[in-house]
């Protein structure tokens, strides 16, 4: 009996294991596909990789200077890639990242495998939508990767490994101001709000800190629109007349936005509810200082709307017991054993393998 009982054991490890490795290179495959389509169907501004790397960019673009910084290190190494190559690199590692993270992100909310292995896959069906047939540049990507982690790490209330997060994300984009907005309102709706002004001052002073620095260091590069943004107000509220650049906007996100907005009333998980709220903010924001169909600068919204949709998948009826029956046919793994299997073999990166 003993033997007989070992040998199940290896064998829902085994499983286990065959999950992961199936889910790594489904996303392997179509993040490879993705990275190609950003380099080939994107616009790269001339010049603009190279000069990225030398610190002689435009501000706000040049402020985005994580990936830049990290490319220029690694070409001391003598790997002979050129620094697009490693600009690629770091844009495949990323949009990985990325769909790992969203898994793990759905299995904190649907305690199934199977159902958040093929959600993290099915973020490449939005990716293309504002990724895609766009200008390129280096910080767009990372920066969705790193509001998921961070989305990851709220939940999971995760301070140090936040705070590190939040200090890289910084230097890869201003845009991280919106997580801090997104824990005081998470806190404040979910009544967990203990500490919640100290994190918020302190993120605040951190990202005026970065922010300052960035200034100093490169105060005497070109300076587009005010420096840290352009006012594109009005310029979107005549774009809204042109039919074209319309739709391209109503299918931002790949259109998802449009049930969830609908239905985004019915989602049981306040943490979604009100990380939704932030997106409002967002949208409003971006209103006055995005350009209405460029896109990119939509990203860091993606994590949360997907993970609403999804949420709302799994809330239909019947979807969390065709869900849990498959998986059991599958891959034999038991619906309470999804959580400590998947942080025992999964593939993520060491921060998410301490959640």
């Amino acid at each position: 009996m003993h033997a007989l009982l070992n040998r199940s054991a290896v064998l829902a490890l085994v499983r286990r294991w065959l999950v992961d490795i199936g889910f790594a290179l489904a996303a392997l495959g179509l993040a490879l596909q993705f990275t190609v389509a950003r380099f080939y169907e994107n616009k790269v501004p001339p010049g603009g990789p190279l000069a990225l790397l030398e610190g002689t960019y435009a501000v706000p673009f040049q402020y985005r200077v994580l990936i830049p910084l990290a490319v220029r290190g690694l070409l001391k190494v003598p790997t002979g890639l050129s620094f697009m190559w490693m600009y690629a690199a770091f844009d495949l590692a990323a949009v990985l990242g990325l769909c790992f993270a969203m898994r793990a992100l759905v299995l904190r909310f649907a305690d199934n495998l199977l159902f958040a292995s093929i959600s993290g896959l099915g973020l490449f069906y939005v990716l293309p939508f504002n990724f895609v047939h766009t200008f390129w540049y280096p910080s767009d990507v990372p920066s969705v990767l790193f509001f998921a982690l961070g989305l990851l790490l709220l939940l999971e209330r995760k301070w140090t490994w936040y705070y590190a997060l939040f200090v890289l994300a910084t230097f890869n984009r201003e845009t991280t101001i919106y997580l801090t907005l997104t824990q005081i309102v998470v806190a404040i709706g979910t009544a967990r709000s203990r500490g919640l002004w100290q994190h918020a001052v302190m993120q605040a002073l951190l990202w005026s800190l970065i922010k300052g620095l960035l200034w100093f260091i490169y105060r005497g590069n070109p300076v587009v629109g005010f420096g840290l943004f352009e006012n594109q107000l009005w310029a979107n509220i005549e774009a809204l007349a042109d039919w074209h650049r319309l739709a391209t906007y109503l299918m931002n996100f790949g259109g998802i936005w449009i049930p969830v907005a609908i239905w985004q009333h019915k989602l049981a998980q306040p943490f979604v509810r009100c990380a939704l709220l932030v997106c409002v903010v967002q949208i409003l924001v971006l209103a006055t200082v995005g350009v209405l169909d460029e896109m990119r600068v939509y990203g860091e919204m993606i994590p949360v709307i997907y993970l609403a949709l999804v949420m709302l998948v799994w809330q239909l009826g019947g979807v969390a017991k065709l869900a849990r029956s498959w998986q059991v046919k599958l891959t034999g793994i038991g619906e309470h054993s999804n959580r400590s299997g998947v942080l025992q073999v999964h593939l993520l990166h060491p921060l998410l393998a301490t959640l």
